[in-house]
Protein backbone atom coordinates (compact mmCIF):
# COMPACT_ATOMS: atom_id res chain seq x y z
CA UNK A 1 0.00 0.00 0.00
CA UNK A 2 1.34 3.06 -0.69
CA UNK A 3 2.39 5.15 2.42
CA UNK A 4 0.57 8.24 2.14
CA UNK A 5 -2.92 5.93 1.58
CA UNK A 6 -1.66 4.37 4.87
CA UNK A 7 -1.30 7.33 7.10
CA UNK A 8 -4.53 9.21 5.63
CA UNK A 9 -6.43 5.59 6.94
CA UNK A 10 -4.18 5.81 9.93
CA UNK A 11 -5.56 9.05 10.68
CA UNK A 12 -9.25 8.46 9.62
CA UNK A 13 -9.29 5.51 11.86
CA UNK A 14 -7.65 7.39 14.81
CA UNK A 15 -9.62 10.71 14.22
CA UNK A 16 -12.84 8.77 13.71
CA UNK A 17 -12.63 5.83 15.93
CA UNK A 18 -12.91 3.28 12.95
CA UNK A 19 -11.27 0.42 14.90
CA UNK A 20 -14.33 -0.71 16.69
CA UNK A 21 -16.51 -3.43 15.40
CA UNK A 22 -20.08 -0.88 13.86
CA UNK A 23 -17.37 1.66 12.20
CA UNK A 24 -15.39 -1.61 10.55
CA UNK A 25 -18.88 -3.20 9.42
CA UNK A 26 -19.35 0.40 7.83
CA UNK A 27 -16.11 0.86 6.13
CA UNK A 28 -16.22 -2.94 4.78
CA UNK A 29 -19.66 -2.62 3.29
CA UNK A 30 -19.04 0.52 1.70
CA UNK A 31 -15.75 -0.12 0.38
CA UNK A 32 -17.61 -3.17 -1.00
CA UNK A 33 -20.21 -0.70 -2.39
CA UNK A 34 -17.03 1.31 -3.51
CA UNK A 35 -16.06 -2.00 -6.12
CA UNK A 36 -20.02 -2.50 -6.83
CA UNK A 37 -20.98 0.82 -8.22
CA UNK A 38 -17.65 2.57 -8.53
CA UNK A 39 -16.49 6.19 -7.05
CA UNK A 40 -17.30 8.93 -6.50
CA UNK A 41 -20.46 7.74 -4.12
CA UNK A 42 -23.46 9.63 -3.31
CA UNK A 43 -24.12 9.15 0.70
CA UNK A 44 -27.81 10.28 -0.47
CA UNK A 45 -28.43 7.03 -1.85
CA UNK A 46 -26.60 4.94 0.44
CA UNK A 47 -29.75 4.71 3.08
CA UNK A 48 -32.67 2.86 3.36
CA UNK A 49 -36.11 3.74 1.54
CA UNK A 50 -37.72 5.27 5.49
CA UNK A 51 -33.74 6.85 5.75
CA UNK A 52 -33.28 5.02 9.30
CA UNK A 53 -30.43 2.68 8.26
CA UNK A 54 -27.23 2.53 5.91
CA UNK A 55 -28.39 0.22 2.56
CA UNK A 56 -26.83 -3.00 2.58
CA UNK A 57 -25.29 -2.84 5.77
CA UNK A 58 -25.63 -5.96 7.82
CA UNK A 59 -24.61 -9.55 9.03
CA UNK A 60 -24.71 -11.10 5.78
CA UNK A 61 -22.61 -8.62 4.10
CA UNK A 62 -19.87 -8.33 6.71
CA UNK A 63 -19.22 -12.17 6.71
CA UNK A 64 -19.45 -12.51 3.20
CA UNK A 65 -16.78 -10.41 2.67
CA UNK A 66 -14.64 -11.38 6.01
CA UNK A 67 -14.81 -14.95 4.65
CA UNK A 68 -13.40 -13.86 1.48
CA UNK A 69 -10.26 -12.99 3.37
CA UNK A 70 -10.66 -16.56 5.77
CA UNK A 71 -12.33 -15.07 8.55
CA UNK A 72 -15.40 -17.20 9.86
CA UNK A 73 -15.70 -15.24 13.06
CA UNK A 74 -18.41 -13.03 13.66
CA UNK A 75 -17.37 -9.34 13.70
CA UNK A 76 -20.85 -8.06 15.24
CA UNK A 77 -24.33 -10.18 15.46
CA UNK A 78 -26.36 -7.43 13.13
CA UNK A 79 -23.33 -5.92 11.07
CA UNK A 80 -23.68 -2.74 12.82
CA UNK A 81 -27.13 -1.85 11.18
CA UNK A 82 -28.72 -1.12 14.32
CA UNK A 83 -26.17 0.96 15.13
CA UNK A 84 -27.18 4.60 15.91
CA UNK A 85 -23.79 6.22 14.78
CA UNK A 86 -24.00 4.12 11.66
CA UNK A 87 -25.33 6.48 9.50
CA UNK A 88 -22.95 9.18 10.00
CA UNK A 89 -19.87 6.59 10.43
CA UNK A 90 -21.36 6.16 6.61
CA UNK A 91 -21.08 9.89 5.70
CA UNK A 92 -17.81 10.05 6.96
CA UNK A 93 -16.39 7.32 5.72
CA UNK A 94 -17.78 8.26 1.91
CA UNK A 95 -16.14 11.28 2.16
CA UNK A 96 -12.74 9.94 2.79
CA UNK A 97 -13.34 7.09 -0.33
CA UNK A 98 -14.08 10.28 -2.25
CA UNK A 99 -11.38 12.42 -1.54
CA UNK A 100 -9.62 9.59 -2.34
CA UNK A 101 -10.98 9.02 -5.40
CA UNK A 102 -10.51 12.75 -6.55
CA UNK A 103 -6.85 12.74 -5.34
CA UNK A 104 -6.22 9.44 -7.06
CA UNK A 105 -5.77 7.58 -4.64
CA UNK A 106 -8.35 5.12 -4.08
CA UNK A 107 -7.14 1.75 -4.19
CA UNK A 108 -9.82 -0.41 -3.20
CA UNK A 109 -7.88 -3.32 -2.85
CA UNK A 110 -5.52 -1.98 -0.53
CA UNK A 111 -8.09 0.15 1.19
CA UNK A 112 -10.17 -3.63 1.81
CA UNK A 113 -7.07 -5.08 2.55
CA UNK A 114 -6.86 -2.46 5.71
CA UNK A 115 -9.55 -2.09 7.09
CA UNK A 116 -9.18 -6.67 7.03
CA UNK A 117 -5.98 -5.99 9.27
CA UNK A 118 -7.63 -3.89 11.55
CA UNK A 119 -10.47 -6.43 12.10
CA UNK A 120 -7.65 -8.79 12.91
CA UNK A 121 -6.42 -6.60 15.63
CA UNK A 122 -9.76 -5.93 16.78
CA UNK A 123 -10.47 -9.82 16.94
CA UNK A 124 -6.75 -9.90 18.69
CA UNK A 125 -7.49 -7.62 21.33
CA UNK A 126 -10.37 -9.18 22.96
CA UNK A 127 -9.46 -10.80 25.82
CA UNK A 128 -9.26 -14.61 26.85
CA UNK A 129 -11.81 -16.27 29.24
CA UNK A 130 -10.91 -18.01 32.68
CA UNK A 131 -13.60 -19.14 34.63
CA UNK A 132 -12.88 -19.97 38.09
CA UNK A 133 -14.24 -22.84 39.52
CA UNK A 134 -13.52 -24.57 42.64
CA UNK A 135 -14.65 -28.01 41.56
CA UNK A 136 -11.93 -27.80 38.34
CA UNK A 137 -8.51 -28.80 38.11
CA UNK A 138 -5.55 -26.36 37.45
CA UNK A 139 -4.72 -28.46 34.58
CA UNK A 140 -8.22 -27.97 33.35
CA UNK A 141 -8.32 -24.50 33.31
CA UNK A 142 -5.12 -24.67 31.46
CA UNK A 143 -6.29 -26.85 28.67
CA UNK A 144 -9.28 -24.50 28.44
CA UNK A 145 -7.16 -21.43 27.89
CA UNK A 146 -5.49 -23.68 25.59
CA UNK A 147 -8.77 -24.62 23.92
CA UNK A 148 -9.77 -21.25 23.10
CA UNK A 149 -6.09 -19.97 21.71
CA UNK A 150 -6.52 -22.87 19.30
CA UNK A 151 -9.86 -22.03 18.51
CA UNK A 152 -8.92 -18.37 18.05
CA UNK A 153 -6.21 -19.40 16.12
CA UNK A 154 -8.30 -21.23 13.25
CA UNK A 155 -10.71 -18.10 12.76
CA UNK A 156 -7.29 -16.03 11.99
CA UNK A 157 -4.78 -17.78 9.82
CA UNK A 158 -1.47 -16.54 10.03
CA UNK A 159 -1.82 -16.16 13.64
CA UNK A 160 -0.44 -18.60 16.40
CA UNK A 161 -1.91 -17.81 19.26
CA UNK A 162 -1.68 -21.40 20.58
CA UNK A 163 2.22 -20.62 20.75
CA UNK A 164 2.26 -17.77 22.18
CA UNK A 165 -0.09 -18.50 24.58
CA UNK A 166 1.97 -21.37 25.69
CA UNK A 167 5.19 -19.85 26.52
CA UNK A 168 3.35 -16.92 28.86
CA UNK A 169 2.25 -20.28 30.90
CA UNK A 170 5.86 -21.37 30.58
CA UNK A 171 7.04 -18.22 31.47
CA UNK A 172 4.60 -17.45 34.64
CA UNK A 173 5.74 -21.38 35.91
CA UNK A 174 9.24 -20.65 36.01
CA UNK A 175 8.33 -17.54 37.89
CA UNK A 176 6.40 -19.39 40.63
CA UNK A 177 8.86 -21.94 40.67
CA UNK A 178 11.69 -20.10 40.82
CA UNK A 179 10.85 -16.57 41.58
CA UNK A 180 10.27 -13.55 39.70
CA UNK A 181 13.44 -12.49 38.23
CA UNK A 182 15.39 -15.25 37.88
CA UNK A 183 14.94 -15.91 33.94
CA UNK A 184 14.68 -12.81 31.61
CA UNK A 185 11.41 -13.08 29.30
CA UNK A 186 11.96 -12.45 25.53
CA UNK A 187 9.11 -11.73 22.73
CA UNK A 188 7.73 -14.24 21.22
CA UNK A 189 7.49 -13.13 17.73
CA UNK A 190 10.95 -12.90 17.90
CA UNK A 191 13.24 -15.59 16.56
CA UNK A 192 16.03 -16.66 18.78
CA UNK A 193 18.27 -16.51 15.52
CA UNK A 194 17.74 -13.08 14.73
CA UNK A 195 18.00 -11.39 18.16
CA UNK A 196 20.93 -13.38 19.05
CA UNK A 197 19.59 -15.20 22.27
CA UNK A 198 19.73 -18.80 23.21
CA UNK A 199 15.71 -19.22 24.03
CA UNK A 200 12.54 -17.83 24.78
CA UNK A 201 13.81 -17.77 28.75
CA UNK A 202 17.45 -17.16 29.95
CA UNK A 203 19.29 -16.49 33.21
CA UNK A 204 22.71 -16.19 33.89
CA UNK A 205 22.78 -20.20 34.33
CA UNK A 206 20.76 -21.36 31.62
CA UNK A 207 18.87 -20.81 28.38
CA UNK A 208 15.26 -22.45 28.58
CA UNK A 209 13.00 -22.53 25.12
CA UNK A 210 9.43 -23.82 25.74
CA UNK A 211 8.51 -27.20 24.47
CA UNK A 212 6.19 -25.92 21.48
CA UNK A 213 8.85 -23.42 20.09
CA UNK A 214 11.35 -26.61 20.52
CA UNK A 215 9.13 -28.33 18.25
CA UNK A 216 8.79 -25.86 15.66
CA UNK A 217 13.00 -26.01 15.00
Amino acid sequence: MPEDLQEALNAFTRERKFNRKGPLCVALVMTQQARANGLPLDSGELLTEGGGQVFGLGKSAVQAILQRHGIIRVLASEGGRTSRGSISNMREYVALLNQLHADGRADLDAIEAFWIARVHEFFAAKPFRIRLDASRSLRTVVRDVLAQAEERQKTTPGVYYAGAVMQHMVGAKLDCALGAGKFEHNSYSTSDQQSGRSGDFSSAMSPFTSPRRRAKR
